[in-house]
């Protein structure tokens, strides 16, 4: 499980909104939602964390416009563009089911094809059609396709990850 000072990406930041520091955000998740004015965030940008102050959000998920305290400009949007918006992971709402979890809580977790030790998931990497696990083992780094196909069974409280046989 992850410490509790994590941070984590709820959103990627778009192109600026307008003329004033709007920029539009995207989410796949709810997290975005239930920011509120005043919140204290982390825009993580080509590298580096600019801490940043939520002024306003306009629109739900999976596209929201949002304005930063300080950011009043175009130009000054146009400078978080590509941006990840970070939030702690306490601030994550728990999910509905207690069958359901985040992709993110399998990091740690062991990789296995039958009795085959596969190695272990070490990230998630989002794609266009499905996520991929990261997976380091003795053969190096592998991605795998994060699909029922694939993955035929997550045991959380063992902490494993079941890949159809033959899949490898």
């Amino acid at each position: 499980m992850p410490d509790a000072g994590e941070q984590v990406a709820i959103a990627r930041l778009g192109r600026p909104h307008g003329v004033r520091g709007a920029i539009t955000a995207h989410s796949d998740g709810p997290t975005l939602g239930t920011l509120e004015p005043g919140e204290e965030l982390t825009v993580r940008v080509d590298g580096r964390d600019v801490p940043v102050v939520l002024a306003a959000r306009r629109g739900e998920a999976p596209r929201a416009v949002l304005s930063f305290e300080g950011v009043e400009s175009r130009e000054d949007a146009a400078r978080l563009t590509g941006g990840q918006v970070m939030v702690q992971v306490a601030r994550l709402p728990a999910p509905d089911d207690p069958d359901t979890f985040y992709v993110r809580d399998l990091i740690g977790f062991q990789v296995r094809e039958g009795a085959r030790l596969v190695g272990t998931v070490r990230g998630v990497q989002p794609g266009p059609a499905n996520d991929a696990l990261v997976v380091v083992g003795d053969d190096g780094e592998i991605l795998l396709p994060f699909t029922r196909d694939a993955v035929v069974g997550i045991d959380i409280a063992a902490g494993t990850v079941t890949l159809r046989e033959g899949l490898l």
